[in-house]
């Protein structure tokens, strides 16, 4: 039977289905088409500026990565040393991979060029690393692995089925993927930039975290799309604790640098979707072709799927 003919026998209802998925995938292909290529306008508009010498607000940046100093961040799976960390855990149910546990490090860490260095807050970023390790285990969690300090303790079942994966080679197998970026990396960097000279240099670090924290709370929509990570609409008590922490971290490099009477800048998400905040391992060229090639399969998504609803729907009419 001719893909016209089953078009044609479909029900009402399974008819509706497929031309609203249809025009759903085609919109979604549209949507991401133009977003990926307004990235890749804006990496190409914006000048890189210097640290030193970068101006407020909107600016692009060029350096090395470096870690906090007596702050560094471990990646969880493989016990890497870090300056930034996304981890996923999966599980094989049958032919098909079904997500566990994900995490994206929330540490603030360094960006530093010839003329100074910036804190980079790495919240609400979209985050393009280069260095991606994939591997596979019989147990939920890889042998070394570094539990972060706000992560749920497994349950009963799951470490008997742990148990039963890792010493009688049952069940299902896990794959564990992790990305990193590393201290001495070259990173690109695009966001909202401020220079924190002026502030009071006998503040301590807990009045510079409660400030961060009103700052954050002043914004919900903001403070959500930072830290509510399970998507429920509010923050639960674990997501706040991680917004106290993130807090923490950069009250003591603010603290410390204005002790050392250093200049202090920041870059971070500007909160409009106009202005994206991106971080990349790759050079800024590649970067554009990544966003343009990823604009170009979503364009052909998008006239794929359109003109696969039209169609239906003409010979539906017919």
């Amino acid at each position: 039977m001719s893909i016209t003919e089953q078009m044609l026998h479909l029900s009402n209802g399974q008819f509706w289905i497929f031309f609203g998925l249809a025009v759903i995938a085609s919109l979604a292909g549209f949507f991401f088409a133009f977003r990926n290529l307004n990235r890749a306008r804006t990496i190409e508009d914006i000048p890189t500026a210097k640290i030193r010498s970068a101006q407020q607000g909107y600016v692009e940046l060029n350096g090395q990565a470096l870690d906090l100093p007596d702050n560094p961040v471990i990646a969880p799976l493989s016990g890497k040393p870090c300056c930034w960390f996304r981890y996923k855990i999966e599980r094989r149910n049958d032919k098909s991979w079904r997500s566990l546990e994900s995490k994206t490090s929330a540490a603030a860490f360094l960006i530093a060029d010839e003329t100074g260095q910036c804190i980079i807050n790495p919240e609400g970023a979209e985050i393009t690393p280069s260095d991606k390790r994939v591997w596979h285990g019989s147990s939920r969690y890889p042998e070394g692995w570094l539990a972060p300090q706000d992560h749920k303790t497994p349950s009963t079942l799951q470490r008997v089925g742990d148990l039963l994966n890792s010493e009688l080679g049952v069940g299902s197998r896990y794959r564990y993927t992790e990305e990193y970026i590393y201290p001495g990396d070259m990173i690109y960097s695009i966001g909202l930039f401020k220079s924190l000279d002026d502030m009071d240099h006998q503040q301590s670090r807990s009045a510079i975290a409660t400030r961060i924290l009103r700052d954050w709370k002043a914004d919900q929509a903001g403070l959500l799309r930072r830290f509510d990570t399970n998507r429920s609409g509010s923050i639960e008590m674990d997501e706040w604790e991680q917004a106290r922490e993130s807090a923490r971290q950069l009250a003591e490099m603010e603290h410390r640098q204005q002790l050392h009477g250093q200049s202090l800048h920041s870059l971070g998400a500007t909160g409009s979707h106009k202005q994206p905040f991106l971080i990349s391992t790759l050079p800024e060229f590649d970067l554009v072709k990544h966003y343009r090639l990823w604009a170009g399969f979503s364009m052909a998504l998008f006239f794929a799927f359109g003109i696969g609803a039209i169609l239906m729907f003409f010979l539906r009419v017919k």
